[in-house]
């Protein structure tokens, strides 16, 4: 890892706004492609992942989703449900971010895609009663229908419409639909 990256890397743990967001942004971009350093930061993002402050909590999500096409050993599948426990975190920004970014650890190993599209339907369901649960499932349904333009799984489209129907309020529900029409 060059010089630069290890730069990154450090100033993700900085408690300077500015620089953490810079550090972070920056490493999300060179984590959008395959990467040869990523089991070197491995260890480090699975301890943000308990971290007490909720953006480092977010930044071990998402660097380890974009890292997920990197991980060619598919360490992520032992650690797949510490990471799918934060769809549920007690931030709902943290949730939130791993709702969105959870469906690249299903495009990048068939072996974890249905453990994952498992547990984003039962959140759908189970999230009917927490606040803002539209915005949870809307990011549900973004996060499936990434899964699907990304890798065209068979039977997901049907899975989505069936998870659509679930919901209660004909306002969410058209909204859901039209997600699922500009697919």
């Amino acid at each position: 890892m060059n010089k630069n990256i290890q730069k990154y890397i450090t100033d993700l743990g900085s408690t300077d706004d500015k620089i953490r967001l810079e550090a972070l942004q920056a490493t999300l971009k060179l984590t959008e492609s395959k990467v040869g350093w990523g089991y070197e930061i491995w260890d480090l993002l699975l301890e943000k992942l308990d971290h007490e402050n909720s953006y480092q909590r977010s930044i071990g999500i998402m660097l380890l989703c974009n890292l997920a096409k990197s991980d060619a050993e598919n360490r992520l599948a032992g650690s797949l449900d510490r990471l799918l426990a934060h769809t549920k975190d007690e931030k709902f920004i943290t949730s939130r971010q791993c709702i969105q970014n959870i469906w690249k650890v299903a495009a990048a190993n068939k072996s974890n895609r249905e453990k994952v599209l498992k547990h984003l339907e039962k959140r759908f369901v189970e999230c009917v009663d927490e606040k803002h649960s539209n915005l949870l499932r809307q990011d549900i349904v973004q996060s499936m229908l990434a899964l699907y333009k990304a890798e065209r799984v068979e039977g997901l489209s049907t899975r989505i419409q069936a998870l659509i129907a679930k919901e209660p309020e004909p306002k969410y529900r058209k909204q859901y639909e039209t997600l699922l029409k500009a697919k």
